[in-house]
């Protein structure tokens, strides 16, 4: 069977467009480049994601209104079918939704929030909460380390989150569809996360890389013979 997906569905239309997700990709790349147990940067990255999380969402409110920023779609609980679920929106740029979760009406849309639409605003204010997430996340566990020895195996799944995200796509396609390929049970949800933290917390146990992260290091060695 031929995939319709092409390169512009690929990069800038399609439900996870490139342009949207390399934003995140790259500011987790910029992360790991930093000392993120030294006060002072977890100082400025703090002030950093609050910015960025008061900013977009502060002016997504003031410039389209409450409900393009807090409204979460049609949906009214967690999907077991892709990101575009019950939600009623995916996140590209074809998918994205007004203030009731439904496509675009108008170019003021893109002015909105809402979640998972890839609107410039829910981008910036997504890596804000995101970095405040990993902040406040690393100061606990600097300052109660037995709190690092309780989530040991949710820090496994960090050091394999390709292969868990990839995991997480196989096991969604072969979760038996209900209705038209959702479901608000929170059951398919939490097997997702349970299943990504035995597994991770296991394999861990007698390899420093995950599957697919050590199928990614092969693939780039070549790299270091290129001058």
């Amino acid at each position: 069977m031929i995939s319709t997906v092409g390169v512009l569905d690929l990069l800038l239309t399609g439900l996870y467009p490139t342009i949207t997700w390399m934003a995140f990709v790259i500011a987790g790349m910029a992360l790991a480049r930093l000392d993120l147990s030294a006060p002072a940067v977890q100082l400025r990255l703090a002030a950093l994601g609050a910015a960025l999380t008061a900013g977009a969402y502060g002016l997504a409110m003031l410039l389209s209104g409450t409900s393009a920023v807090f409204s979460f779609g049609g949906g009214g609980g967690p999907s077991s079918g892709s990101g575009a679920g019950s939600m009623g929106s995916g996140s590209g740029a074809g998918s994205m939704g007004s203030g009731s979760g439904g496509p675009v009406q108008s170019a003021s849309d893109l002015l909105g929030a809402v979640s998972h639409t890839g609107t410039t605003f829910d981008t910036i204010g997504c890596l804000g909460v995101a970095i405040l997430v990993i902040v406040g996340a690393t100061v606990a566990m600097d300052r109660l380390p037995r709190l690092r020895r309780l989530v040991k195996p949710v820090i496994a799944v960090g050091t394999m989150s390709l292969t868990a995200y990839v995991g997480h796509f196989l096991a969604q396609s072969a979760w038996p569809a209900s209705g038209a390929g959702t479901t608000k049970s929170w059951v398919p949800v939490l097997m997702y996360i349970l299943g990504a933290i035995v597994f991770a917390a296991i394999w861990s146990r007698f390899f420093r890389r995950g599957p697919l992260e050590y199928l990614l290091n092969a693939a780039t060695k070549p790299a270091k013979y290129i001058r």
